[in-house]
């Protein structure tokens, strides 16, 4: 093995500017494949965050029914659950909203102003108001549809739900969960109020749950619904599904646009090594007649591409994580108006910076092979006459 060690850094030393453009292109490579994914896991986890701060962790919905026509059973079973640390009732319907000349079609939810702060996080803390103040005849608006109506705390609104009755509302707050789909499109009242005009009693259409662990809704969802075949779960996955797997599949796309540089690097590689063979061929002729076998030479090239990927993919893994801790630590600024955050969020898993580095190690390794399998087994000799 030493031999094979002792030539193959030998090759590598006397060809030392070709191989460092490939130790660069190998590093950029791993380098921008690190600072992307950590970048679009920091979107992912700040969006889950968001959803999470407005949105139940589980939707419990009757099974039978339109509506759940008695709170007190349906609510101690959900709350019985070990997992559940907070319930709360709700009902969701359809609204146009209006004030002065300008309307917006929204989604009316009415809630519960103390239930509901124990499982939507972002309502305990509001940019304006508070939800403390939402009692009969007033609203909480979104940020998008503040916005669009151009409203302030204080102004009357008028908000007519499907029945066709038409209730003025008083603004007493507004929220921002830095989701586009929430804030410009939901406003929250009074749930007896909304019972009043819909002519429903005692009738809501959800509980809104709450859980320790947001990440294991399933088990959660499971037991609900085994504790009680009525109830219908539905988890906060599930009902953002769309929103997450757009997501996951941008951030695929670039990921696997971004790995086509590593495969550039390893047709580099491949090249290279492929050119070296060719003109190595009377060294390999000699080495062949004094007894090194062919297997060991072509372990001399493997060598060679297994230096620059190891080289390579580590100086660009740590690259790749020292810009990800620098953009962390220092933040990268945004345009307030185009996203919900001012910075760049970062989070850095271990799994996909695992999996850059062997998928960078394997592309190297692979592009080494390849033109050692040239190395072919025509005698020495006959190599030797034509040189």
């Amino acid at each position: 093995m030493r031999l094979e060690y002792i030539v193959a850094k030998g090759h590598i030393t006397r060809r030392w500017r070709q191989n460092l453009a490939l130790l660069i292109s190998v590093g950029l490579g791993v380098c921008a494949i690190i600072a992307f994914l950590s970048v679009a896991n920091g979107f992912q986890k700040d969006l889950t965050e968001r959803v999470l701060g407005l949105t139940s962790h589980v939707v419990v919905l009757p099974l039978h029914d339109r509506f759940f026509h008695s709170a007190d059973g349906d609510m101690q079973s959900v709350l019985l659950n070990e997992s559940v640390i907070g319930a709360a009732p709700s009902l969701l319907t359809h609204g146009l909203i209006t004030f002065q000349d300008s309307s917006k079609s929204i989604q009316v939810k009415g809630i519960v102003p103390e239930a509901e702060a124990h499982v939507s996080p972002v309502l305990r803390s509001l940019p304006g108001g508070s939800i403390t103040d939402l009692t009969y005849h007033t609203v909480l608006l979104g940020r998008g549809v503040k916005e669009h109506l151009h409203v302030r705390i204080d102004d009357v609104v008028l908000v007519t739900l499907p029945n066709g009755t038409s209730q003025s509302l008083t603004v007493v707050g507004f929220f921002d969960s830095g989701v586009l789909e929430y804030d410009d499109n939901y406003v929250y009242a009074f749930l007896p109020q909304i019972q009043d005009v819909l002519n429903l009693k005692q009738q809501f259409g959800e509980i809104r749950v709450a859980v320790k662990d947001p990440l294991s809704v399933d088990a959660v969802k499971a037991e609900l619904h085994s504790a009680n075949p009525n109830l219908a779960p539905v988890t906060w996955k599930e009902l953002n599904r769309n929103l997450f797997d757009a997501l996951v599949l941008e951030k695929r796309v670039f990921a696997f646009a971004l790995s086509l540089l590593l495969v550039v690097a390893g047709f580099g590689i491949a090249n290279v090594l492929g050119m070296h063979v060719m003109q190595r061929r009377k060294d390999i002729a000699i080495l062949s007649t004094m007894g090194l076998s062919l297997r060991r030479i072509r372990l001399v090239f493997i060598l060679q591409a297994v230096f620059l990927g190891i080289v390579g993919v580590g100086a660009g893994g740590v690259m790749g994580l020292l810009i990800s801790k620098l953009i962390d630590m220092f933040g990268l600024p945004l345009p307030g108006d185009m996203y919900p955050v001012t910075e760049v969020p970062v989070h850095i898993k271990t799994i996909d910076v695992c999996l850059t580095v062997l998928g960078g190690l394997a592309i190297c390794l692979i592009a080494g092979y390849i033109p050692a399998r040239r190395i072919s087994s025509t005698s020495p000799g006959e190599v030797l006459s034509y040189e």
